[in-house]
């Protein structure tokens, strides 16, 4: 009887040994200093206080992991579910999260130098006071992140999209923001110096007490934003949409604001900006050469149908008042020049 409850207890030892095996493996994937586990689940997972010299959690499903205090520099994150993950304190230079989920993360005073966010989604993310200096967060999603003194430093932010994001205090010198989405962010205390701007969607963003320097604002969108109080030196505004702006109290200095649209805008000392004119519709060809025929001088008494006017008469006159030669509004600005006292 013994014999057979040793051949028993045995064989059910066999059958668990695999399962046991591999449940040993995947902890010893992360119980080291190497951290390779490709589009498995380690949701909730404790990888704090950790110095790995190889991570590669590629398309994992890492929601609410815990990665705080932890060394994963040059990582590999790509696609990676990191939705709630905490890494505050952590160290992940170089490392690459495009088209990571971060949504509502926190990752603040953490160091992402050199990093890849390509496509990414950050939003509601804290990365309060982190170092984000050479960051590729292109196409990346950041709407309202909390980006407060945080360091973007020649970072490449082009068509990102920080909605609602609050930037005050932070510093954001020689980056490149083109055509970035950016309305109604909180700019104030912000660094931009040097930065690029241009095409970007900035309605209703704050810049009040700000000291912006150098900074390209060429052909943004700048509806409604504050710039009350602010310092405004050597700036380009042209071709931008200034409209409904506010920029009571602001020192500019050696700002070009050659084209830009100033409607409605309030202006420094005190003036509202004047809103262009709308061009008159251009009358229908029918029209105006019936009214060009009934202001046409008359012809000589003997002058036969078909013929040419009588020399010395003018030519008929359209009814811009130009010769019929010459198109309507040729020559004509399009634009008219602005300008702003002190400027």
């Amino acid at each position: 009887m013994n014999f057979r409850a040793l051949i028993l207890s045995g064989s059910v030892l066999l059958a668990l040994s695999p399962a046991q095996a591999q449940n040993d493996g995947r902890r010893s994937a992360y119980s080291s200093d190497t951290l390779v586990c490709r589009f498995c689940d380690m949701r909730y997972e404790d990888l704090s206080v950790r110095n790995f010299k190889r991570v590669d959690v590629t398309g994992a499903f890492l929601h609410g992991a815990n990665f705080s205090w932890s060394v994963l520099k040059n990582s590999r994150l790509t696609s990676s579910n990191l939705v709630q993950v905490r890494m505050e304190w952590s160290d992940l230079d170089g490392a690459d999260l495009s088209k990571a989920t971060l949504e509502n993360a926190t990752m603040f005073r953490s160091s992402f130098r050199g990093a890849n966010f390509h496509m990414a989604n950050l939003s509601g993310a804290n990365l309060n006071r982190s170092d984000m200096a050479g960051v590729s967060m292109v196409a990346a999603v950041m709407r309202r992140a909390n980006l407060t003194a945080a360091r973007f430093s020649n970072a490449n932010l082009r068509q990102a999209d920080l909605s609602y994001a609050n930037l005050e205090n932070s510093r954001v010198r020689e980056t490149d923001m083109q055509g970035s989405t950016l309305n109604n962010v909180n700019f104030e205390g912000c660094d931009l110096k040097s930065s690029d701007l241009s095409g970007s969607s900035i309605r209703g963003a704050s810049f009040v007490a700000t000291f912006l320097q150098q900074v390209n604002f060429r052909n943004a969108d700048l509806t409604n934003a504050k710039f009350q109080n602010a310092v405004l030196e050597a700036l380009n505004f042209s071709g931008a949409n200034l409209s409904g702006a506010d920029l009571t109290g602001a020192t500019l200095r050696n700002t070009i604001l050659t084209g830009a649209n100033l409607c409605k805008t309030k202006l420094p000392d005190g003036s509202i900006g004047a809103c262009t004119a709308a061009p008159e519709p251009v009358p229908d060809e029918a029209p105006a050469g019936k009214a060009a025929a009934e202001k046409a001088p008359a012809s000589a008494p003997d002058a036969l149908p078909g013929l040419a006017p009588a020399p010395g008469l003018a030519p008929p006159a359209s009814p811009s008042g130009l010769p019929s030669s010459m198109p309507s509004g040729q020559g004509e600005p399009r634009f008219p020049a602005t300008s702003i006292k002190g400027v």
